[in-house]
């Protein structure tokens, strides 16, 4: 009648009512609450962190752009600057250029009008040579005392100094 295998039911049974007894399955559902409540607070954590990061994020991509934008701004004003010195420069390289070139236009005009003047004076010069050679030469001697030489001398000094 009472075999072992009954003996096993029983003492089975006893055993789970032992446990029940106790609180064994009180104590296994508060601490699988447990777990639970843990497991629940470390989602709520991630996902805090999960929706902080993301902001962070934005703000970062945010900045990004700002900077981008105030780095193409940056970037246009120095062309900008960097263009306008440059126009500056060539306007005051080509006023350079053209006060040189009215320079030695002015130089070249004043060496020309030097060259004519000494031109016209040796020429003057000749001339007046040429002349009282002549008037020497073809004049007698009562006919040269009669010309006041002097005279003739003076007036070969004031076509001297006129030129």
């Amino acid at each position: 009648m009472f075999d072992a295998t009954f003996w096993v039911g029983i003492a089975f049974i006893l055993f789970f009512a032992l446990l029940i007894y106790k609180g064994v399955p009180k104590l296994v559902l508060n601490q699988i609450d447990h777990k639970i409540n843990e497991l629940k607070n470390k989602i709520n954590e991630a996902e805090n962190l999960k929706n902080e990061s993301e902001n962070l994020l934005s703000k970062a991509q945010g900045k990004l752009q700002n900077s981008k934008t105030e780095n193409n701004d940056i970037l246009t004003k120095a062309q900008k600057i960097s263009d306008d010195e440059i126009a500056i420069a060539l306007e005051k390289m080509k006023a350079s250029l053209d006060n040189k070139e009215k320079s030695a236009q002015n130089k070249i005009e004043q060496s020309k009008n030097d060259a004519i003047y000494q031109v016209k004076k040796v020429a003057t010069q000749v001339a007046l040579e040429t002349v009282e050679k002549v008037l020497i030469e073809n004049l007698d001697q009562k006919k040269q005392e009669e010309i006041n030489v002097s005279k003739l001398k003076q007036s070969i000094e004031k076509l001297k100094n006129i030129n």
